[in-house]
């Protein structure tokens, strides 16, 4: 019954994270397509979630904004914990000297919150995806490498370690055999919590209009352009914010879920 209990916990996010990723594929109407003379439509057949001030389909906007948010949220991640986790591997192998040089410059560069290295690249490269991508890929492959070396350094001074070293093993073996399987958990963990803060952080610069460019839709710019039939429909923001909460949630549900995974000792 408990094992069933954490299956559930882990595969309902997981199918909330992909439906907002590929729900795209069910709109049921162009996103982009504008029809004035059905502004504000209440919930009908061939708009199941109404119109907005300009008569878009609300379900396919939303659909949609989640394949931008989700699908820059699972490429960022991707990206981290490739990049992160095989850096803080060969990082935490180094020696004392390396590991004084490298530790130093991690600290200072992981000291400057996320939220300014948005700022820094959106101003300097201007609005876009591939800004907000790299923005966020890079503040946290930074944290992640730090999270992979310290781990690294304490699990190669392990008695398991020792004994792999005794009997010949190599270098990738202990690294990616022995070492790997015990930070799989604090790493998933960390990305889990990280695809949260990327989600916050890709709808509230697109909330004040400073986040993926123009004609781009996501759920941030739904709820800003929201705000002005609130009165008329308050139910429009609510829909975004209602999927936003859900993701989320999601990403939450599975950090709490694989937090309470053991370790695994190869």
């Amino acid at each position: 019954m408990k094992k069933m209990k954490e299956t559930i916990l882990v595969a309902v996010p997981i199918l909330i994270i992909l439906f907002c990723a590929f729900g795209y594929l069910f709109a049921p109407n162009d996103p982009n397509h504008v029809n004035l003379t059905v502004k504000l439509e209440r919930p009908c057949e061939e708009y199941p979630l109404g119109t907005d001030h300009m008569g878009r389909c609300i379900l396919s906007r939303i659909l949609y904004g989640g394949r931008t948010t989700v699908g820059i949220v699972l490429i960022g991640s991707a990206i981290v914990i490739v990049a992160g986790t095989f850096l803080g591997l060969v990082l935490g192998q180094k020696g004392n000297k390396q590991n004084v040089v490298v530790e130093s410059i991690l600290n200072a560069v992981t000291a400057i919150p996320p939220i300014a290295y948005l700022m820094i690249f959106i101003g300097a490269w201007g609005n876009g995806v591939l800004t907000m991508l790299i923005a966020l890929t890079v503040s946290l492959i930074m944290r992640l490498i730090k999270l992979v070396k310290t781990k690294t350094e304490i699990e190669i001074e392990k008695a398991y370690i020792m004994c792999a070293i005794a009997s010949g093993a190599s270098q990738g073996r202990i690294l990616f055999v022995h070492i790997v399987p015990n930070l799989i958990k604090d790493v998933i963990h960390y990305i889990c919590l990280s695809c949260t803060d990327m989600i916050m952080a890709i709808v509230g610069f697109s909330f004040i209009g400073i986040g993926l460019g123009d004609n781009v839709i996501d759920w941030g710019i739904m709820v800003s352009e929201s705000r002005g039939v609130i009165i008329m429909r308050p139910d429009i923001i609510l829909y975004p914010i209602a999927f936003i909460f859900l993701c989320a949630l999601s990403f939450n549900l599975m950090a709490g879920a694989v937090e309470k995974g053991g370790e695994i000792h190869a």
